[in-house]
């Protein structure tokens, strides 16, 4: 332990002076206070440390805390790591990659036990191979990033994505757009351009496949980085000629203010536009009409990864590292059914 490292003691002395047991002089006490103030370090909470090699801690990385997704999941964690005697330190990088290498870095640095990282990027994860090289427990969450290999939790988006095409061509529907809040352009999308986020990559895969399989026209429509941008392009986009008759929204925060736009422009959810989301929230099922949507068990994800995290802490954990938990599709009042002879 750093503590005992840095006061020239051994871990049963460091332990014994800062939890005020056994017989320590009071030189080396001082010598060993000194040193945990030095590195942050104080209370009962180090003393098990020092005497454990273990900090009793996590740390948590997300993208969005304001997600209820992602607030959800955090809860999740934190229950679990509770539970466990662990306590959790949170981090929200708002999607950007230089403050999430910040917060693994601060994590590090407070000799976290594990970290869980929703991760804001594919490909720029020398931070995260960093961990894996350093041994440290990593539990990667809802994202995958490429070339990182350790336990990953989260849904299988492709999937849920043609769940929902389907039922969208079951209704008739032909023409559909999809929504989402990646930087990168329509165009780069169609182009097929990497996308930093794995989930949403799977979803434009999905809807590119059953376009190749079934002719569905689709518009990526990309860059909603707020509600207000999200009811700008919305509304843009169902004020044009050859609307789509579906929207799919990539999660809640973006379907809300789809929804609020619709209204606005005095159209009429499913009349006059179907709207479905890929991640329930609670107003979806009290909404007029409320909306169909993916229901995914972020609390339970959360729960899960905490889980896998502190076995391997503890040494152990599944042999497996791609941990998919079900999700399902919640049908409701919000699609209609269309002709099928509709353009």
């Amino acid at each position: 332990m750093d503590v005992a490292r840095l006061a020239g003691v051994s871990r049963s002395t460091a332990a014994r002076a800062l939890g005020g047991y056994g017989s320590v002089s009071g030189e080396l006490v001082a010598m060993v206070v000194a040193a945990a103030e030095t590195l942050g370090y104080r209370g009962n909470a180090l003393a098990r440390s020092v005497s454990s090699g273990r900090s009793h801690t996590i740390g948590v990385v997300v993208s969005d805390i304001e997600n209820p997704y992602f607030a959800r999941a955090v809860r999740g964690i934190a229950d679990k790591a509770k539970e466990s005697g662990f306590d959790v330190i949170l981090a929200n990088t708002d999607e950007n990659v230089e403050a999430e290498r910040a917060a693994v870095q601060v994590f590090l640095d407070k000799r976290v036990d594990g970290l869980i990282v929703a991760s804001a990027t594919r490909s720029d994860s020398a931070h995260l191979l960093d961990v894996v090289r350093m041994e440290r427990p990593l539990v990667l969450f809802d994202r995958r990033p490429d070339d990182v290999v350790a336990d990953r939790v989260g849904t299988d988006s492709y999937a849920d994505a043609r769940k929902v095409l389907g039922h969208l061509a079951e209704h008739g529907h032909r023409r559909i757009a999809f929504v989402s809040a990646t930087t990168k352009t329509p165009e780069e999308l169609e182009a097929g351009h990497p996308l930093p986020i794995s989930t949403i990559a799977d979803r434009v895969r999905a809807i590119k496949d059953e376009s190749a399989e079934t002719g569905l026209e689709y518009q990526l429509i990309s860059g909603v980085m707020s509600p207000e941008l999200t009811h700008a392009a919305v509304t843009e986009l169902l004020g044009s000629p050859g609307r789509p008759s579906a929207l799919i929204m990539s999660y809640s925060r973006l379907a809300l203010p789809a929804f609020q736009a619709i209204k606005a422009l005095g159209l009429r959810v499913p009349d006059d536009v179907s709207l479905v989301c890929l991640d329930d929230t609670d107003w979806m099922t009290v909404s007029a009409p409320p909306v169909s949507a993916v229901h995914v068990p972020s609390y339970e994800l959360g729960v899960r990864a905490a889980e896998i995290l502190l076995a391997r802490i503890a040494g152990g954990g599944p042999e497996s590292t791609d941990h998919l938990l079900p999700t399902e599709f919640v049908e409701r009042e919000s699609v209609g059914h269309l002709s099928l002879a509709t353009p």
